[in-house]
């Protein structure tokens, strides 16, 4: 190590090495303590001669000591810094361009440090500092778009908003941040230099901006250590279990994985190792597991790699459905082997099968019931079969041999008498072929083998509605599978048999395809892609680490076909119960094997978790040691102890070091210990709102939209100059600096600590008020009850029409907002309060009515009519009103009587 890799941030402070020498005199001048002598009266002064005595100086070596510690402390305020990273030229702004897509999550940590030593060095440099994203964010009520680009912005407005940055899971769109660096001419003549944080993955676009921006200024690629890129691609059942097919980057050396499934509420069933394969992009990993277990995986992720591509999620169709062959009771296993060998194994690996009479079948509540010509035993379940496929279960039937016919019940298209002979040696026409799947068909998609030939069929008459419940037909255009639902159930018709008799489907891999794809709709809610006619809500979602959380209003519902995953609709479960489907990032994913070949004359370095180091924390500790072996060794000197005398010099050294060293590590290490002083003073000097953090992002921005805009509404219609709005936790913040909290409730809310509860019915007990928001119309206070269980809820009413709330500044009769349900608060306010309610509580979701139309865009509801914001923005007045000044409005009933009182 050399002197010439340490820099300081703050040289200015090394100035206070010059008053060393002035430290040095005063010590050296300073006479050491007195000490206490028994004075023998005459006996000592019996020739006692006058003699001039020099003061006692402090030791030498105290005085070394205590000048080291002194230096110590002023280097530690210089904040000195080896190995300072030099990212950009000090010759302009700088343009920090922040891959915030998918693939940067799993290295956000990394990311995190690299933009926290970009905005220190910025600081140092004296430099502003432009911030732009690539991932795209929802706008509008429908749409998205890139946000726009921050800046100039100081370094420590960048740190702030660094903090707030976060991967999300989608693609980034680099040819939208082209043209919005493209539509800002004058930020582009200040930049000076250009740090692109990115991954080495190839994506469209990406190469195009990275020459348009060397125009600009000279960039700098910084990547992250990590260089695997990695994402699950499908999850296929099979008959031992499961296949994962996972997409990667191509090396030249296998690598080791391990693969977790969960369950239920993100439990672990299975952690299975795997290897990916050298010199490929894609690898299947087989796991062998019971189909017990396979049904109740819920998600499949990558052990140590968190990000939304390698969370595979299941959905409801990714249960193993039961199945019943339809048998007759004497049958024996023999027979039932040899006759329904293409159908076991077709079917086999991906569900349970189980051949018995009707009756039992119907008893065990299978999920799709086979049957092979006419249906053994329906004279006498008839009733039940029918209640069975009105009530949601599949009935699957074939052509019987050719002798008997299967009947005209329970058929999804009516059947001609006899069947159709393509083949046979009194007919001339040849064997037919399939024609491919139409989009209308679950089959749309699979590929037709060319080799698949019918000789034998059941025709069906030509209804109106055949084409509808046609999913394959013939190269004549006659049909060979339909379907048709029935209630809640469905009925679906091969028209050939399972053998291969009348053609040889039932012998190819097409026949294994096609129940691949009938399996997953045996339940009602679990149509085909094609027949989701009807939105599924989002259920859940995850976020860009792969992270499951509760859906906010700015995501959609979706619909068939299933989108690729964008802000308006990202990776998660849509749907609910039976019909939930699962939206996955890995199978959109095509380009992660490709590499980037920057353009020349690209500068590009790695991110380096040691490639610098803060020496004020080692400088500061150096102090309080040297200061301790002070303090011990003054306390070896006068033989004391600080049980004997607490007041002793010792002592005092030993408290004057510790405040000192405390104080100096909250100056120079401290900065979140001040900058929460900090926030205290200016709360309890300058009157603000604030909102309660509920840990889901996209509800707090929509809190803080609210609560600013309200705060701004405020300002601009009455003299309340309010400053700018807090987000608060009760578990760490203090609360009574706040007239007034909003709380908006939200699904799956963790419980209060201890510390939390007691810090806010401290708060309601002290005068505070709070504003409690289901955001769902729902406003019984029995559910308020369940949620703050803990909480020292007073009994609640609902609010009269002449309530003060609604006089406080407009005259009012209900508390609009974006809905319009009714407000319950206090029922009997504490009159050592002024008669205050100190708990309200709706359903009106008013942040979404307070947010400032010229605000972010991408917040505003659409809902919401002109007069009804406006109502909205009047009622949080009243309310900021009735929070500051109480009930002075209710002593105005008495002001006739104040008057005629004045007049006398």
């Amino acid at each position: 190590m050399s002197l010439s890799a340490i820099t300081f941030l703050y040289p200015a402070m090394l100035a206070g090495l010059m008053i060393l020498p002035v430290v040095w005199l005063l010590i050296r001048s300073a006479p050491r303590s007195p000490k206490n002598v028994i004075f023998p009266a005459a006996r000592l002064l019996r020739g006692l001669k006058s003699q001039r005595r020099d003061i006692q100086r402090a030791p030498i070596w105290q005085t070394i000591l205590r000048c080291i510690i002194l230096t110590l402390l002023i280097i530690a305020a210089a904040r000195p810094v080896m190995n300072r990273n030099d990212f950009a030229q000090n010759n302009g702004a700088v343009l920090i361009i922040a891959d915030n897509g998918w693939q940067s999550a799993a290295n956000w940590a990394q990311y995190k440090t690299v933009l926290q030593q970009i905005a220190n060095q910025a600081r140092f440099d004296l430099q502003t500092v432009y911030i732009a994203q690539t991932a795209p964010e929802a706008s509008g009520a429908s749409t998205w778009k890139l946000p726009d680009i921050v800046g100039p912005i100081s370094s420590h407005d960048a740190d702030s908003l660094i903090d707030r940055l976060q991967p999300r899971p989608w693609n980034s769109d680099y040819t939208a941040l082209s043209d919005l660096i493209s539509e800002n001419p004058q930020m582009n003549n200040t930049i000076g230099s250009i740090l692109w944080l990115t991954d080495n993955m190839d994506s469209p676009g990406k190469a195009t901006i990275a020459s348009d921006l060397q125009d600009i200024a000279p960039i700098t690629i910084i990547s992250p250590t990590r260089s695997d890129r990695i994402a699950i691609r499908s999850l296929m059942r099979s008959r031992t279990g499961l296949v994962a097919t996972i997409a990667h980057n191509r090396s030249e050396t296998p690598r080791e994985i391990n693969l977790l499934a969960r369950g239920d509420r993100g439990s672990v069933l299975l952690r299975h190792s795997g290897e990916l394969a050298a010199n490929t992009d894609q690898t299947e990993v087989a796991i062998f597991l019971p189909s017990d277990i396979a049904n109740a995986i819920q998600a499949v992720g990558i052990e140590g790699i968190e990000d939304a591509a390698t969370v595979f999620q299941t959905g409801a169709r990714w249960q193993q459905r039961s199945v019943g062959v339809i048998v007759s009771s004497g049958d024996s296993p023999g027979v039932l082997s040899d006759q329904y060998f293409f159908l076991d194994r077709a079917l086999s690996p991906y569900a349970e099968i189980s051949y018995e009479p009707l009756g039992r079948l119907l008893e065990k509540k299978v999920d799709i019931l086979v049957a092979a010509g006419p249906v053994s035993g329906l004279a006498s379940q008839y009733e039940a079969l029918e209640r069975w496929v009105n009530e949601g279960g599949m009935l699957v039937r074939f052509a019987g041999d050719s002798s008997t016919e299967i009947g005209n019940e329970f058929l999804p298209v009516t059947l001609r008498l006899g069947n159709r002979d393509f083949g046979g040696s009194m007919s001339w026409e040849k064997p037919k072929r399939l024609l491919d799947f139409p989009d209308s068909s679950p089959f749309f998609g699979i590929e037709v083998p060319q080799d698949i030939t019918v000789t034998r069929q059941l025709l069906a008459e030509p209804d109106p509605d055949i084409l509808s419940k046609t999913w394959a037909r013939l190269t004549d255009g006659t049909p060979l599978i339909t379907s048709a639902p029935r209630n809640s159930g469905r009925v679906v018709l091969f028209h050939v048999t399972p053998w291969a008799d009348w053609s040889n489907l039932p012998m190819s891999g097409l026949f294994v395809e096609l129940w691949q794809k009938i399996l997953p709709l045996a339940s009602p809610s679990n149509r085909n892609d094609a027949e989701l006619s009807s939105s599924l809500p989002p259920q859940t979602v995850l976020d860009g680490f792969g992270q499951t959380h509760q859906p906010d209003a700015l995501i959609l519902p979706v619909r068939a076909p299933l989108p690729t995953p964008n802000p308006r609709h990202p990776p998660g479960i849509y749907g609910e119960n039976g019909q939930a489907v699962s939206l996955n990032l890995g199978p959109s994913l095509d380009n992660i094997a490709n590499d980037m070949v920057w353009p020349s004359g690209i500068s590009t370095r790695k991110i380096t978790d040691q490639s610098q180091v803060d020496l004020a924390a080692l400088c500061l500790l150096g102090a309080l040691a040297l200061l301790l072996f002070d303090a011990l060794i003054l306390l070896a000197i006068h033989h004391v102890t600080l049980r004997r005398n607490r007041q002793s010099n010792a002592f005092t050294s030993i408290l004057i070091a510790f405040g000192v060293t405390g104080l100096a590590g909250m100056m120079l290490l401290g900065s979140n210990t001040v900058s929460h002083a900090a926030s205290i003073q200016e709360a309890a000097l300058a009157p603000r709102l604030a909102y309660l953090k509920t840990g889901v992002a996209p509800v707090d921005r929509l809190s803080q939209a609210g609560m600013t805009g309200l705060t701004e509404f405020l300002r601009r219609r009455s003299a309340a100059d309010l400053n700018t709005v807090d987000g608060i936790n009760p578990e760490t913040d203090e609360l009574s600096f706040y007239p007034l909290i909003y709380w908006p409730l939200v699904d799956g809310q963790e419980p209060f600590s201890e510390r939390a509860r007691e810090r806010l019915n401290r708060y309601l007990n002290n005068g505070g008020m709070i504003l409690i928001d289901s955001r769902d119309r729902e406003v019984q206070p029995a559910r308020l009850r369940r949620l703050l269980a803990g909480l020292e809820v007073p009994l609640l009413d609902r609010a009269p029409g002449d309530h003060i709330l609604f006089r406080s500044f407009y005259l009012l009769d209900h508390a609009y907002g974006r809905f319009s349900a009714p407000l319950w608060l206090d029922a009997r306010p504490d009159q050592r309060l002024d008669g205050v309610a100190s708990v309200l509580f709706g359903g009106n979701d008013w942040a979404s009515a307070w947010i400032l139309p010229e605000g972010r865009d991408e917040l505003l509801a659409e809902d919401i009519a002109p007069r009804q914001r406006e109502m909205a923005v009047r009622f949080g007045i009243n309310l900021v009103m009735y929070a500051l000044t109480g009930s002075y409005k209710g002593d105005q009933v008495h002001l006739p009587a104040i008057l005629e009182r004045l007049g006398r």
